[in-house]
């Protein structure tokens, strides 16, 4: 079975910004939400857009499942355009988090 080397990492990174995200709510809700503050959300929910398209281009070329990337993709781009998609981020990258550490071979035929 093919395996990304990375998957452990960016797995990681997705449950981490999960974390993050769910402390935004905290920092908005306790008005202490600054620009500073909302800048380092913001930069590491890109980043993880960044991780996660690197990630899909990996699984693509090892022929590996696409989903947990994909996913990945959506859930921290759902963050970086709005902290209002919150939780919605949170669910989808606990859910590609599950599928990247769960790795396995593409079920198409050549």
């Amino acid at each position: 079975m093919k395996k990304n080397k990375f998957d452990l990492w960016i797995g990681g990174i997705n449950l981490f910004n999960c974390i993050l995200f769910i402390a935004s709510w905290f920092a908005i809700f306790g008005a202490t939400f600054t620009t500073r503050m909302a800048m380092f959300y913001y930069l590491f929910a890109w980043a993880g857009v960044i991780i996660n398209a690197i990630a899909v281009v990996q699984a693509h070329n090892l022929k590996i499942s696409l989903v947990g990337p994909i996913l990945g993709v959506i859930g921290n781009a759902l963050y970086g355009f709005t902290a209002a998609l919150a939780l919605p981020a949170v669910i989808i990258n606990i859910v590609s988090a599950f599928f990247i550490f769960m790795q396995h071979d593409n079920k198409k035929k050549e």
